[in-house]
């Protein structure tokens, strides 16, 4: 990284250098907004005439006079360049004939529309080289290692001849393109455009796109700016999150954080608070708890155990100052400084809205937290369980619409094709053991009159109404979207004290939702605890309670994170996606592993006939995660095993 940056800074730094001290006297000619900030022009520009026409006499007569002076920032008129030259025009026909790649068509459009107002004249280079304006965001530039990118990505033409006469017009022309389109490929980095399209070239769970700014609004604001470097800088995320991590990354790889002393503690018998013995001193070391004066460093205190439930608590484990095999391996478990892990989580955040909201819903999946945020601070936290790695819980915003106490489980299509069908179709009762509904066209129908295996079961509407064994417990958050998950509560809540929780269909499971929803209905609402009492508490009817405000939801994915008081947390890289962003800021692209679309329609596909015979309760089990029973059935140890992997509709989906 260092090797391209060092080559980057020499490039820009190279024009820099070449700009000539003329142009850095020469005022640029601001850009003024056009009234209609939608117009595009003709797909096909007037052609320029043919040489030796009458024509470009007249042109050179025109470009000999100077361009009308345009009002600046503040109603101050700056003079226009010297002597008029209309290169925009050339621009223009230029870009207009081109083929832009998708990104870059925006960008394109931006500076037909900047040479059209400006009349043609140029808006980055003088007579004899780059301006003022371009001299300051070459400047910056040159700075973009600072921001975690290559200043090789934004090299623009090197021009200028000191006390030489003025540039010829082929050579502004092409250091006024070059220019443009180098600014604003730097604007859309900043905003995360080196993955353009993260759904399809790194997985269709990560339901983010870059946040571009509008090229065209950009150009306006450096042509006001009295400080463009500064305007060109802000473009960058603002987030705190982002400039911890920044600022995190520059320590590194300048230099100025030191690389931390990993300390190991190696097997042996489980350590108790209360004992003595020499691996006390390593365990001290490793969570940085001195000894008292004058004590036995030997001796498990109640100090070190408090140091020790905090650290399994943060890792969500059962907080008893055991020290016993998961958590020595937690302990072992330190990841090193990472510059790429740092970049890429980086990438992540220029893909985060800029206004997060006043009062937000913060998930973060290899966290398994989620966050209740109001005006930047945390007001409420809890832990989650989310999506396996096969169902994964998706990264995307959104905004919590209603609050549902006593839910009905509506069973995805999904589930209904690929776990439900088979059984059913081979005669098995999974509908009715697990007290399931089903309706067709609106009305209540008995399953075991449906001949399951001659019909497609996407066209029935199965669900579990309201009531103690419901899976998704007393309530649920729904912010309907095309990925189909939600927040809910659940009725195994053992699994909430594993320290790695992706066990869900996708879905993110709450240890606490009541006060999740207590917290969120107190701020929309003014809601106390003891009016969702005597709902949960009353008969299991469907409850729906409308959120009044707007509280987005953001379903993130950062497996690094920095807090206020400086301390780093690092986070498994549960679904890969950290890796997938690190190989595509290498240009590594062919080894990202996308995996399959995860919204792709869910295919129906009958059983043959000889697969629907047999012992319904074998085949029950044999379709949700047991053995397969086989065509003619299977055994009862088969049978049983089946059983004790899916006794209810939470072992039997994994949980939702």
């Amino acid at each position: 990284m260092r090797t391209v940056t060092a080559t980057g800074a020499a490039c820009v730094a190279a024009v820099l250098i070449a700009v000539s001290p003329v142009a850095a006297q020469e005022a640029p000619a601001p850009l003024v907004p056009s009234a209609d900030a939608s117009h595009v022009l003709p797909a096909s520009p007037t052609p320029p005439a043919p040489s030796g026409s009458a024509a470009p006499a007249a042109m050179d007569a025109a470009a000999a006079m100077p361009a009308a002076p345009e009002p600046a920032a503040g109603g101050h008129v700056e003079s226009a360049s010297p002597a008029f030259d209309p290169i925009g025009a050339d621009i223009r026909a230029r870009l207009l004939s081109g083929k832009p790649k998708e990104e870059e068509a925006a960008d394109w459009q931006a500076l037909v529309d900047l040479y059209e107002r400006r009349k043609d004249d140029a808006f980055w280079v003088a007579p004899t080289g780059y301006n003022k304006r371009a001299q300051a965001l070459v400047a910056e530039l040159l700075k973009a290692a600072d921001w975690g990118l290559s200043p090789a990505d934004f090299v623009p033409p090197a021009i200028g001849n000191e006390g030489g006469p003025e540039l010829k017009r082929d050579v502004r022309i092409e250091a006024e393109l070059g220019f443009g389109l180098a600014v604003l490929k730097y604007v859309r980095y900043a905003r995360g455009g080196r993955i353009p399209m993260p759904p399809k070239q790194l997985s269709s769970y990560i339901d983010r796109f870059p946040q571009y700014k509008d090229p065209q609004q950009l150009l306006i604001e450096l042509a006001s700016a009295g400080d463009a470097a500064a305007a060109l800088r802000s473009v960058h995320p603002q987030h705190a999150g982002f400039e911890r991590l920044r600022q995190t990354y520059l320590a590194l790889v300048g230099g100025a954080r030191a690389t931390p002393e990993i300390v190991i503690i190696p097997d042996g018998p489980r350590l108790v608070p209360g004992q003595k013995h020499t691996q006390i001193p390593l365990l001290r070391k490793r969570l940085a708890v001195a000894a008292p004066a004058d004590a036995d460093e030997t001796l498990y205190d109640p100090t070190l155990a408090d140091a020790v439930k905090r650290f399994q608590s943060e890792k969500g484990t059962r907080a008893d100052g055991i020290v016993g095999n998961s958590t020595r391996a937690a302990l072992n478990n330190v990841e090193q400084p990472s510059p790429d892990r740092l970049l890429a989580n980086m990438e992540a955040w220029r893909w985060m809205p800029d206004d997060l909201g006043r009062l937000y819903v913060w998930v973060n999946i290899p966290e398994f937290m989620v966050r209740v945020v109001k005006d930047g601070a945390v007001i409420h936290e809890e832990r989650v369980i989310t999506g396996e790695v096969s169902k994964q819980t998706p990264v995307f915003d959104d905004a919590i619409e209603t609050i549902w106490f006593h839910p009905r489980w509506n069973v995805p299509m999904s589930i209904k094709v690929r776990e439900l069908y088979p059984s059913m179709a081979r005669g098995g009762g999974a509908i009715q053991r697990q007290g399931l509904k089903v309706s067709y066209n609106g009305r209540e129908i008995n399953p075991s009159g449906v001949s399951w295996g001659s019909v497609d079961i996407r066209n029935y509407e199965i669900y579990q109404p309201p009531g103690p064994s419901n899976v998704l417990g007393q309530v649920k958050f729904t912010f309907p979207n095309k990925h189909g998950v939600y927040m809910h509560d659940t009725t195994s809540k053992g699994l909430f004290n594993e320290a790695s929780r992706p066990f869900s269909h996708g879905c993110m499971r709450v240890r606490d939702p009541l006060r999740l929803a207590e917290v969120l209905l107190r701020e929309d609402q003014g809601w106390d605890r003891a009016r969702i009492d005597a709902i949960v508490g009353a008969a299991p009817v469907e409850t729906p309670v409308e959120v009044k405000t707007r509280i987005p939801v953001h379903v993130t994915y950062f497996t690094e994170a920095i807090g206020d008081d400086g301390k780093e947390s690092i986070f498994r890289d549960v679904y890969g996606h950290e890796q997938r962003i690190k190989l595509a800021l290498a240009g590594k692209w062919s080894q990202i592993d996308v995996g399959p679309d995860h919204l792709a329609p869910v295919k129906f596909q009958r059983l043959p006939e000889y697969e629907m015979a047999g012992d319904p309760i074998s085949f029950l089990f044999g379709g949700f995660g047991g053995p397969d029973p086989g065509p003619q059935g299977g055994s009862t140890k088969q049978a049983k095993k089946g059983k004790s992997q899916g006794g209810s509709l939470m072992d039997l989906f994994g949980g939702f």
